[in-house]
């Protein structure tokens, strides 16, 4: 719609030669700034240097995004900017087809790094062109600017046209060399560029008289272009015009306004509330069929009604003659107007700009008609968290707290994002207002079970979920079917029930994959992986898991919030696989989703799990904790009981593994670990309980009750056809009968069958030195179990430090990072680099558990790293 070409250069300008070679020889700065009121002229200096740049070098690579109001929702600014670069022919992979149906991933700064990345493989100068900035100008789209302005600056050259100066770091960049500012002065036309647009005709005396009355302003040397035009050339009366020259622009398109035909001027004003418009757009709002050829006879007006492509269908006013006619459009008109283009815009599936327009309208009935037209909830599932947060943020509070509709939508959201407390207010504000209306009532009941298993109250769901209100439409009817069985088999899972729960998500994936939603498949396949894993047929969870990664990286990118997800389970595997060092990013990316974007509970638990053991084994007991304390905290933050559960086990079995008995036998009294381990209705929070209390009872010497214990929970899990839980419990029994009996072959051989023949080195490692014993009277171990042999040896050598060990380098940051010095400041006092102070940090917070400066010296401060009497 007009906003990634630039504006035609029209004959009736005048090149700036000037500033345009101003402009050349500034060229290899990353940001050249245009900074004016509206009317110098800065659009047509862009458009100038867009057209030399491309005639300059053919080759040359140039994109353009002219921005308007609505391009303040920064996902929105980066799905254009995305598809600006896309148009200009930068190769982007997966992200305009993102961009183009703005489905852009939560978290802008997935789509930042993966636009980098991009950029960094085209290797190639990009000229981006961005007109108009300071209508998207906000905090989150100057952080994005300038993040990538400051990360991209070998490609990416920005030209930037601002009303005001925007809120950039330019002090610091104007330091670095990389600013090249434009001002209002420059812009000012000299007397023989306005010669230029007036005519080489004019006398010097009229000529000086009109650049004086204008003061060299471009629209209003372009508008006395018109008036003289329209006088037959005469400017008698402009000269003798003595107000200012705000004065005289205003009399001037007076003038030219009135001049006009009145089906001319009818148009003017019919469209005058539009941003951008095209022939059809026009016809919609003013209920006519003749604007085509009318936009034909306004042709001499293309400084005021600005053509946006060379076929001249797409139009912009300029900000003058915009306000001049906005004043002259009154209450009855401007509503029907915004009504109208809502109904055109929704015809072209632009929802946020239809929503827009409906509310200008102040039409709440229509705008929330659109986005229940728009999908209503079902927007998570097709465009993602942030189109549908877009949406709603257009409405006021009152309007988001009385509509059904947008109380079910925000609810959704809420829970997803994890405010279980205010998921659940919205639904009880929603559920006095649905019963009257079956959509409603079916959307109700969907939002509630999503909710329900975000909150994990998946004990109050059975096969009753499935039953779903009529919907108007078969393909309503199987979307919401489709996510009542995602429940559903969640549901099974988390109890136990295995093959019910691979049943229904297999239902579940076929009729996802019939109404096309690519989320709602992956999620599937995740669910299913999850389950045949759990059920012990490792090699087909893998494939699975494999065909996710895959599809979430085709789908939505390398850095995407879902191929995130999915690799939380990645890391699984690969810790089963004993690849624990490579779990480490997959991890850390993993968290970084689960915490800000998406995240059930059993996924939260996976992730936890496999941090905390990896980090007690890379670097000691204390960053363990760490790790947990922060799962408690999550767990806390959404109100998860379950959770805590694990985490008090899992407490209870870090403390064990790092010699730290007392502690963990004086904490078993404050917490009822038993009643856990006996609870067969959670089978993930009574094996956790099981192994704990298991490990501590083989460290105290109660070998035979240890035993005892893991043998009954593992028959028990077994029952269930929970293999691989009870495959964990088995090989702790395992370790257990070696200190109560002598071990016979053929039990390590049938206790270790599945391991080898799925090749789980890893969970010999979870076990930990006690199972050497088992793994030495392995007649002809095969390679797998050689080297497990060999870790674990090496673990019994070197038992894990309570600690990290700072090395000296560290303790040096440590301390200047303690007085408040920058990454610079530290690099200058140490003599060594920016990027090796970076390089000392990463180390000193993993070694620290921490992810920030304030954190590291909380961190340091308890653990004695930094002397409190200073």
């Amino acid at each position: 719609m007009g906003k990634l070409t630039p504006p035609q250069v029209l004959p009736t300008s005048v090149a700036r030669e000037t500033l345009l070679a101003s402009l050349k020889q500034n060229a290899p700065v990353p940001l050249t700034l245009l900074t004016a009121p509206a009317g110098y002229g800065k659009t047509t200096l862009l458009m100038q240097w867009h057209a030399a740049v491309r005639q300059q070098a053919p080759d040359t690579v140039s994109a353009w995004l002219s921005l308007d109001e609505a391009d303040v929702e920064p996902n929105r600014f980066l799905a254009y900017l995305i598809l600006s670069l896309d148009q200009a022919g930068v190769e982007l992979a997966h992200l305009p087809s993102l961009a183009a149906s703005q489905a852009m991933d939560v978290q802008p700064r997935r789509t930042l790094n993966a636009l980098l990345q991009a950029l960094a493989r085209e290797n190639r100068v990009v000229t981006l062109f961005l007109d108009d900035y300071h209508l998207a100008a906000s905090a989150e789209v100057s952080a994005i600017l300038s993040h990538l302005l400051e990360h991209a600056a070998p490609w990416l050259h920005w030209v930037v046209a601002s009303r005001a100066q925007p809120d950039w770091p330019l002090s610091r960049w104007k330091a670095k060399g990389w600013v090249h500012e434009v001002c209002a002065q420059a812009l000012t036309l000299s007397l023989e560029e306005t010669r230029g647009i007036l005519g080489a005709d004019l006398d010097a005396a009229a000529l000086c008289q009109v650049h004086k009355a204008t003061e060299g302003w471009a629209v209003a040397v372009q508008l006395a272009r018109l008036w003289r035009t329209s006088n037959d050339g005469s400017i008698y009366g402009l000269t003798a015009f003595s107000g200012g020259v705000a004065d005289v622009a205003n009399y001037l398109t007076t003038h030219i306004f009135t001049s006009l035909s009145e089906d001319c001027q009818s148009l003017l004003l019919q469209t005058s509330l539009l941003q951008r418009f095209n022939a059809d757009l026009a016809d919609a709002v003013g209920g006519r069929h003749d604007s085509a050829e009318r936009l034909q006879q306004l042709a001499h007006l293309d400084t005021l009604l600005i053509p946006l492509d060379p076929e001249r269908q797409w139009f912009r006013y300029h900000t003058l003659l915009r306000d001049f006619l906005r004043l002259r459009v009154n209450s009855r008109q401007r509503q029907s107007i915004h009504c109208a283009a809502a109904h055109w815009l929704a015809g072209q599936k632009d929802w946020s700009q239809a929503v827009h327009h409906a509310l200008k309208a102040d039409d709440i009935p229509l705008a929330v008609s659109l986005v229940v037209s728009a999908g209503g909830w079902e927007l998570v599932l097709h465009h993602g968290i942030r189109y549908a947060q877009g949406l709603l943020q257009q409405f006021d509070a009152a309007t988001c707290n009385s509509h059904p509709d947008l109380l079910l939508l925000q609810a959704y959201l809420h829970a997803k994002l994890g405010d279980h407390a205010l998921s659940t207010q919205l639904l009880q504000r929603a559920s006095g207002k649905v019963a009257a209306d079956a959509r409603l009532a079916r959307d109700f009941h969907v939002i509630q079970t999503l909710a329900a298993a975000y909150h994990d109250h998946l004990d109050t769901l059975d096969a009753d979920t499935l039953s779903v209100h009529a919907g108007p439409s078969a393909l309503d009817q199987t979307l919401a079917q489709a996510t009542l069985e995602c429940v559903l088999a969640l549901a099974a899972l988390t109890r136990g029930e295995l093959e019910s729960s691979l049943r229904t998500i297999r239902d579940a994936h076929v009729k996802m994959r019939v109404i096309a939603s690519p989320r709602g498949e992956n999620y599937c396949r995740i669910h299913e992986a999850q389950a045949l894993a759990l059920a012990g047929r490792i090699d087909e969870a893998s494939v699975l898991l494999e065909q996710a990664l895959t599809f979430a990286t085709r789908q939505f990118g390398q850095e995407s919030s879902l191929r995130a997800l999915v690799g939380c389970f990645k890391a699984r595997h690969l810790y089963w696989q004993s690849e624990w060092a490579q779990t480490r990013p997959w991890l850390e990316d993993g968290w970084a989703a689960l915490e800000h974007a998406d995240g059930w509970l059993d996924i939260v638990a996976v992730t936890a799990e496999l941090t905390w053991r990896t980090r007690l084994r890379s670097h000691g007991l204390h960053a363990a904790l760490l790790e947990l304390n922060h799962v408690d905290q999550l767990a806390d933050a959404r109100q998860w009981p379950r959770l805590s559960r694990l985490v008090q086990a899992w407490r209870i079995d870090a403390w064990v593994q790092g010699g730290q008995l007392p502690i963990a036998r004086q904490a078993l009294l404050q917490m009822d670990l038993e009643r856990i381990a006996n609870c067969a209705q959670d089978w993930r929070g009574q094996e956790a309980a099981t192994l704990a209390l298991a490990r501590l009872q083989l460290q105290s010497g109660l070998s035979a009750a240890a035993l005892t214990r893991l043998q009954r929970v593992a028959a028990q899990m077994e029952t269930k056809a929970l293999l691989l839980p009870a495959w964990r419990l088995r090989l702790m029994a395992l370790a257990a009968s070696g200190k109560v009996r002598t071990l016979h072959a053929e039990d390590t051989e049938q206790t270790l069958a599945p391991i080898i023949q799925h090749g789980l080195p890893g969970l010999l490692l979870e076990v930990g030195p006690s199972l050497l014993p088992a793994l030495l009277d392995y007649p002809a171990p095969p390679p797998m179990l050689t080297s497990v042999i060999k870790r674990l040896r090496g673990w019994r050598a070197h038992p894990m430090p309570a600690h990290s060990v700072l090395s000296a380098k560290e303790r040096q940051v440590l301390s200047l990072l303690s007085q408040g010095q920058s990454n610079k400041a530290i690099a200058l006092a140490l003599e060594i680099s920016e990027n090796t102070v970076k390089f000392h940090l990463k180390h000193l917070f993993a070694k620290l558990g921490v992810d920030n400066r304030t954190a590291a010296i909380s961190a340091a401060l308890r653990e004695g790293y930094l002397d409190t009497s200073l």
